[in-house]
C-alpha cells in the first residue's frame, strides 16, 4: 500500500478548517496529522514532533500570519512543503508568498479536485498554483491603493467593508463572532495602515476600491 501523504491544517476558523479537513477525509492518499488555529500551533506542533509532507495554511490567522508560518517552516524544517490557502486575490500577496517559499497556492474557493491534484504536485516536489492565482498575477497593477491594500489581512479587508457599509462595531462583532473592542482594535489598526481620517476615510477608500 502506497504511503499517504500527510497533511498539517492551520486556519483561524473552526468551521472552515473542519470543512477542509472533512474534504482532505474524502482523499484516500491523504492522512490529516494535525490541526493549528494560528502560525505560531502550526510550529509548535512541528517542535512536538508532528512530521506532515505538506503544511496547507491559511494566510490570515492571528498571532503569527500564513507568510511568517512559511518563513518560520522553511528555516527550520527542512522538507515540509507549504501550500497557501487565502480568499484574498492579491498580486503582492501571491508573490510575497512565492518569496518566502510556498509549493502552492490557491484561493478557498478552490474545489476537491484541484485541492488534490495541487496536494499529489506539491508532494512530488512540483509547484501548484491555480490558474486563478496565475491570472492574478499576471494582472497589471493599475491601482495606486494596491500597496496599501495588500498590507491588509483577510479580517482587515473583511471589517473594512462591514465598516464602509455602515454597521457599528457591535453589528460586525456580532456577524464576525468577535466582541466589539476586537472590532474597534480591527478599524484602529486598518486607519493607521491606510493613513485615512477616520471612518469616513475607510468609506473612501472602500468606495475607490471597490470593496463595497
Amino acid at each position: 500500500m502506497e504511503q499517504k501523504i500527510k497533511i498539517l491544517l492551520a486556519d483561524d476558523h473552526q468551521l472552515v478548517r473542519k470543512g477542509f479537513r472533512a474534504l482532505l477525509e474524502e482523499l484516500d492518499f491523504v492522512e490529516v496529522v494535525g490541526e493549528a488555529a494560528n502560525g505560531k500551533e502550526v510550529i509548535q506542533l512541528l517542535r512536538n514532533g508532528a512530521k506532515p509532507n505538506i503544511a496547507l495554511l491559511d494566510y490570515e490567522m492571528p498571532v503569527m500570519n500564513g507568510l511568517d508560518a512559511t518563513e518560520a517552516i522553511k528555516q527550520d524544517f527542512l522538507g515540509v512543503k507549504v501550500i497557501m490557502l487565502t480568499m484574498l486575490q492579491n498580486k503582492e500577496l501571491v508573490q510575497a508568498a512565492v518569496a518566502k517559499g510556498v509549493s502552492g497556492f490557491l484561493f478557498k474557493n478552490t474545489s476537491l479536485e484541484e485541492l488534490s491534484e495541487a496536494i499529489q504536485r506539491v508532494a512530488k516536489g512540483d509547484n501548484y498554483f491555480s490558474t486563478e492565482v496565475t491570472l492574478t498575477l499576471l494582472k497589471p497593477t493599475h491601482n495606486p491603493d494596491a500597496p496599501l491594500l495588500s498590507l491588509l489581512s483577510d479580517r482587515e479587508i473583511e471589517i473594512l467593508k462591514l465598516v464602509a457599509q455602515g454597521l457599528s462595531s457591535t453589528e460586525i462583532g456580532q456577524q464576525l463572532f468577535i466582541s466589539p473592542r476586537t472590532v474597534d482594535t480591527h478599524r484602529n489598526n486598518i486607519i493607521q495602515k491606510l493613513e485615512v481620517p477616520g471612518i469616513a476615510g475607510l468609506v473612501q477608500f472602500a468606495v475607490r476600491n471597490k470593496l463595497l
